[in-house]
């Protein structure tokens, strides 16, 4: 491989080397545009004389930039240079699970339950929305785990915290390398000690071989070891495809079974989804709230499925054929939540446990509003949203006065958008639910909500399971990709061929009613109806203030570029203004 350090890679400076692997080089890089740290995977092939081979790379590299999950480490970009295909991506600080358990068993210490029941439930969560896009990762193992959190180091000889995620890193590199290297179809690859039998064999593959993987990997922080060893990779293949796992010492039964479940060798036999294994897993240990909710943001087949692992033991082989004590005990305890759950929707009480919640500041002495905390594993419906390509998009304008910011380029990874609005009927839906009715907001039925502080927007997002879009994303949702994106969701013309002149005047009009009033990417409704808060500004703001964008009925037409420092108390653009949500990931 040739020295990369100090050369550009597009718009990337490699400056330094981080590691190696079977299929690339690893480094972390500078985006010479944003100045972010990236990690740039450069992988072992050469394709410079094969065009159909470098198609074939960028459309794998394509397929698996397009996930967007908080638990699974985001593409930014890939390409070729020099005949090497790389990859360019999220730069997340933090250690391998495999790094973790090498200090950890090392000094013959485990990961507790309750901490590996968070990690798998991140894990699952990831990989089943990465199969509901019809992506298999095929190298799941611990070395393609990270630990990250947002503030802090995570210490390897320290148990760990709450606030650890558990992060899916190099999903489908197995295919992309294997596109750029012209390994044939069929050809055995991955890690031979978390491979799937049928990987092994060369056979045709599914999502149950990563849950497969998975469960070697769940096995692992168990019992401190895989469970086949061999001095060589084909004795560990051999024992893969033939072998059933040993039994590990000191866990129950039920532990055991969700083990077992997870590595028959028939993929039919295993769990039918990632999640199914999480929720088998939490009540195995006793967390019997937690497996609730996870079920929650099952779909209704996934949820039928996982019902029946409540009156029964996962179906594998064992001498034991009647339901444990223990697990009974947790079914009760299962059925006990359901029924509070339900009393308490009954009477019309929004309760949930402290550590789920969420206050929103109060402005101006207002009852602060309490929300659910969004669930990271619980990303919302697609329905209603639209998804936004990961790229480099330009912001800003010439004009280059206090209403514009210059022109610069973001690198945006890929987010959902809504379509349209959040309108006046959801908002009031979302007043019931959190005994917020008296607010007072202004609109009717299907036009914008308005007249909504920046913090009530962001509470009913996270109410949603969303988020405000930052100033950027919002942005990109309206001018669309390009080196010179247009000024106006329709285009150049800032009449619409006339069309503008339909607008109302007087008041807002119903989202979606203006079909002429749309961007590139299908989003509606971005200028001219009501202004709309965003979150993180991409320029300076006046300390204390938040940013509109879009302007109103009754002003001028504004171009999308234009911005709006306000303090968060001034009536006289709170009574105009709405918002709209984002989402990193959807179901």
């Amino acid at each position: 491989m040739p020295d990369w350090i100090g050369k550009t890679i597009g718009k990337v400076r490699i400056d330094k080397y981080l590691a190696h692997g079977g299929m690339a080089e690893v480094y972390l890089g500078t985006h010479l545009t944003l100045d972010r740290q990236v990690a740039v995977k450069v992988l072992h092939s050469y394709i410079e004389k094969d065009p159909d081979l470098l198609a074939r790379f960028q459309r794998e590299a394509r397929v698996v930039a397009g996930l967007r999950h908080p638990n699974i480490v985001q593409i930014y970009d890939f390409d070729a240079v020099d005949g090497h295909p790389y990859i360019v991506m999220e730069y997340l600080k933090g250690p391998t699970l495999a790094s973790y358990l090498r200090e950890l068993h090392g000094r013959n210490e485990r990961i507790q339950p309750h901490q590996v029941a968070r990690l798998l439930k991140a894990l699952t969560a990831s990989l089943d929305y990465a199969h509901g896009q019809g992506v298999i990762h095929r190298d799941i193992k611990p070395g393609n785990i990270l630990l990250h959190k947002k503030i802090g180091d995570i210490p390897l000889d320290r148990p760990l915290t709450n606030d650890v995620e558990a992060i899916l890193t190099d999903f489908g590199l197995v295919r992309i390398a294997n596109s750029a290297s012209q390994t044939a179809s069929g050809m055995v690859s991955g890690t031979p000690a978390y491979m799937s039998p049928e990987q092994a064999r060369g056979d045709p593959i599914d999502h149950r071989t990563d849950i497969y993987s998975l469960g070697i990997v769940l096995y692992e922080m168990l019992a401190g070891r895989v469970p086949f060893e061999a001095d060589s990779s084909l004795t560990v293949i051999y024992k893969q495809i033939n072998d059933p796992p040993p039994p590990i010492a000191g866990i129950s039964p039920v532990v055991q079974k969700v083990i077992d479940q997870a590595l028959t060798k028939r993929p039919e036999d295993r769990y039918p989804s990632a999640r199914n294994m999480a929720v088998d897993f939490y009540l195995s240990i006793g967390m019997s709230r937690e497996a609730e909710t996870i079920i929650g943001t099952l779909p209704e087949e996934v949820k039928s499925a996982n019902s029946k692992l409540y009156e029964s033991p996962p179906q594998v082989a064992t001498p034991q054929t009647s339901m444990p004590a223990t697990r009974k005990k947790v079914l009760i305890g299962v059925g006990l939540f359901s029924v509070v759950s339900l009393i308490a929707l009954l009477i019309g009480a929004f309760f949930i446990f402290s550590r789920l919640t969420g206050a929103v500041s109060p402005v101006d002495g207002e009852t602060p509003v309490t929300v659910p905390a969004s669930d990271s594993a619980s990303p919302p419906s697609a329905d209603g949203m639209v998804d936004i390509p990961s790229g480099t998009y330009v912001v800003g304008s010439p004009a280059g006065d206090e209403y514009h910011s210059a022109p610069k380029e973001i690198l945006l990874g890929g987010f959902w958008i809504d379509q349209y609005q959040t309108t006046y009927n959801q908002y009031a839906q979302f007043l019931t639910a959190t005994n917020g009715q008296s607010q007072e907001i202004l609109g009717a039925g299907n036009q914008p909500v308005r007249g909504v502080t920046w913090d009530q927007a962001v509470a009913y997002c996270s109410w949603a399971n969303k988020r405000l879009p930052t100033e950027a994303e919002w942005e990109a949702a309206g001018r669309g990709s390009g080196p010179n994106p247009q000024l106006y969701p329709w285009g150049e013309d800032p009449t619409a061929g006339g069309q503008v002149l339909n607008l109302p005047t007087e008041d807002a009009y119903e989202v979606g009613s203006m079909p002429f009033n749309q961007s590139p990417f299908g989003v509606y409704d971005m200028v001219g109806n009501v202004w709309e808060w965003v979150g993180e500004p991409y320029a300076e703001a006046p300390i204390g203030s938040k940013i509109l964008r879009g302007g109103r009925f009754g002003l001028p037409i504004l171009d999308l570029a234009y911005r709006l420092s306000v303090s968060p108390d001034d009536e006289r653009y709170i009574k105009f203004a709405g918002f709209r949500c984002a989402a990193d990931a959807v179901k």
